[in-house]
């Protein structure tokens, strides 16, 4: 499958498919860490509308038609990091099949193409798999803070990346 996978910009076209993928990778992954009644309400419409003001900040990995997921990068972070992935989402069934690991190391490649020198990823400090993710992909953990959703926060943790 890895082999047909092309990354590239996200078009508007692409919105409606982020906006799934966002909305059920949330609703099973995070299902025991965050707030039931948020997740519940989220949906596909609401997401569509926020993605679609921000989808040119996306990289998208597609087969075919089909967006396999995406990863939000950003070309400014806090230090020691100067260029960040915000988000990095798969669609649920296709999720172990490298598609994580294509969209991280095009960020490394694209980060480090246009100077950049250190990565920062933040995610739900009780996401142990995404942890564990971040972890195989060579960074490091960092620093801890906390994000407000759905009127409550939640830990998160960091990781480094050295591009250089």
């Amino acid at each position: 499958m890895k082999n047909d996978i092309i990354i590239r910009n996200a078009e508007k076209e692409d919105v409606r498919q982020i906006a799934e993928i966002l909305v059920e990778d949330w609703q099973k992954a995070y299902r025991g860490i965050m707030d039931d009644a948020f997740l519940d309400a989220m949906n596909v419409s609401q997401r569509c509308e926020i993605e679609g003001k921000r989808y040119q900040r996306y990289v998208v990995a597609t087969d075919g038609n089909e967006i396999l997921g995406y990863a939000w990068l950003e070309t400014a972070a806090d230090e020691p990091a100067d260029c960040e992935v915000v988000a990095l989402y798969i669609r649920y069934a296709k999720r172990n099949h490298g598609i994580g690991k294509l969209l991280i190391q095009y960020a490394f490649h694209h980060f480090r193409e246009i100077g950049k020198k250190t990565m920062i990823v933040w995610c739900l400090k009780e996401n142990a798999e995404s942890r564990k993710f971040y972890e195989k992909v060579g960074g490091k953990a960092f620093r801890t803070g906390s994000h407000r959703w759905g009127g409550k926060e939640y830990e998160m943790i960091s990781y480094l990346y050295d591009l250089a």
